[in-house]
């Protein structure tokens, strides 16, 4: 094993070389690594009979994640052999570094060979691998860290995109794991899962919807869209309220209304169960309710308090600010004894990404995927509510279709399931004849209409 210059290998004037992530000038950090390591990893690659690791190194690294860009280099020149099925011994590899000038400062191609001879690769190399991968992380997220510090002195600099660079580091997933399983390992989870107990979540208050989704299972994304005035938010409180007093851990995160306006909706909707001391929406809203319906509102806020449900309110939201915000809920609720099932986003077009996007198309559609990423990684349902966009109102039926979904066609791929939300009688309140009494007396929204159906929708 050679003797290797950290500050040649990190560039020598405080800059990395091209492939590793860079530090702000002046920056004085020590980035964490173990060039070692790699050297050891690179000679278990290049043994014989050892594609299987060539391969489970490959999903897990790349030519970046090597401290020393050299390393980065061979590693990258042992993937291209295998691909075309070539032996990716020293021998094989010597044409490829013939002309470079950092192998000939250790020595030259010969340095190859002095790899292979080092056996300690061979002795864990899933665990080095691991190791490798964690360092090229840390380092990945100190500069992000150094850079954003940095930024933070300037006072020019623009906090919100500081905020956001911090939350795009934060959520990086490019560096995860890909987990390959054979058939059996394939159906041995297939069968555990069918085994254990989590049929995942039920409203049990809206029938319906029940019915017609089944149960949100974990790791599943749900779209519930709909046009303005459909009642997005009304439903998807219900749903909310249902499922936590079934015992399902709920976080509602709430882009739209503060928690004050969802506490109202909660009100009117719990109490609406008892028909002879309902409490409108209406009263609540504009803060005039009398002395009973004070007392009943007090009496369901007291029997909403104890649901394992909690709502973020928030005006502004990364996608990965909420991977974080998920993160830290089901610690909060398994702390209390719950588990969190289901989070709810009302509404997924005011998500922001990590970094700012050309278009609004990409913006959605990159909200779209991490939200069903957000799903699998904490093993959660998502139900995500979504505008729709105005071509809705241009058909006679007023009903929607997946490519209404506003914004982007990821959507409908992202999702396993899309529930549209359509109130016929709010288009019919639209043309409903006020200047005609016996055109009205007719119209269906009419309790005493006495030949319902000629009030008709326009086109």
């Amino acid at each position: 094993m050679i003797a290797y210059d950290r500050e040649l290998a990190w560039g020598g004037e405080g800059s990395p070389s091209q492939g590793q992530a860079a530090l702000p000038q002046g920056a004085e950090v020590a980035p964490p690594s173990n060039v070692e390591a790699e050297a050891a990893l690179l000679g278990a690659l290049m043994t014989h009979d050892m594609g299987w690791l060539i391969e489970y190194a490959a999903d897990r690294l790349s030519a970046a994640s090597f401290f020393e860009p050299l390393h980065g280099r061979i590693f990258d020149a042992i993937q291209r052999q295998h691909s075309l099925r070539q032996p990716a011994s020293p021998v094989f590899l010597k044409g490829y570094f013939e002309d470079d000038e950092a192998i000939r400062q250790v020595g030259g191609v010969g340095y190859l060979a002095r790899l292979t001879s080092d056996l300690q690769g061979l002795l864990a190399p899933k665990e080095i691998t691991g190791q490798i991968a964690e360092l090229a992380a840390r380092r990945d997220l100190m500069a992000v860290l150094v850079k954003v510090h940095d930024g933070c002195r300037d006072l020019t600099a623009d906090v919100a995109e500081l905020r956001s660079e911090l939350d795009a580091a934060l959520d990086d997933r490019q560096g995860d794991a890909i987990v390959v399983s054979d058939a059996g390992e394939c159906m041995d989870a297939a069968l555990a899962a069918q085994e254990a107990d989590h049929g995942g979540v039920l409203c049990r208050r809206i029938e319906a919807v029940d019915d017609l989704l089944g149960a949100l299972e974990p790791k599943s994304l749900t779209i519930m869209a709909g046009r303005p005035g459909m009642g997005k938010t009304a439903v998807a409180v219900s749903y909310a309220l249902g499922a936590a007093r079934a015992g399902h851990g709920v976080c509602f995160v709430s882009l739209e209304m503060s928690r004050e306006q969802l506490s109202g909706r909660m009100w009117a909707d719990v109490g609406f169960d008892d028909a002879e001391r309902r409490v409108p929406y209406t009263p609540i809203q504009k803060r005039t309710l009398n002395q009973e319906q004070r007392q009943r509102v007090r009496e369901i806020a007291r029997s909403i308090a104890p649901l394992p449900l909690s709502v973020i309110d928030a005006g502004t939201l990364t996608i990965g600010r909420l991977d974080r915000i998920v993160r830290s809920q089901k610690r909060q609720m398994a702390a209390r004894g719950a588990t969190l099932e289901l989070v709810v986003v009302d509404y997924l077009q005011l998500l922001h990404p990590d970094q700012r996007r050309r278009s609004p198309y990409e913006a959605v559609s990159e909200v779209s995927t991490k939200l069903k990423a957000i799903a699998k990684d904490h093993g959660v349902a998502v139900l995500a509510l979504a505008q729709l966009s105005r071509s809705v109102e241009q058909r006679p039926d007023k009903r929607p279709i997946l490519a209404d979904l506003r914004d982007s066609g990821q959507i409908e791929q992202d999702a396993d399931a899309v529930l549209f939300l359509l109130r016929e009688e709010y288009y019919l309140q639209q043309v409903e004849p006020h200047n005609a009494p016996e055109e009205h007396a007719a119209c269906p929204l009419n309790l005493n209409a006495t030949s319902p159906g000629t009030c008709q929708m326009r086109p």
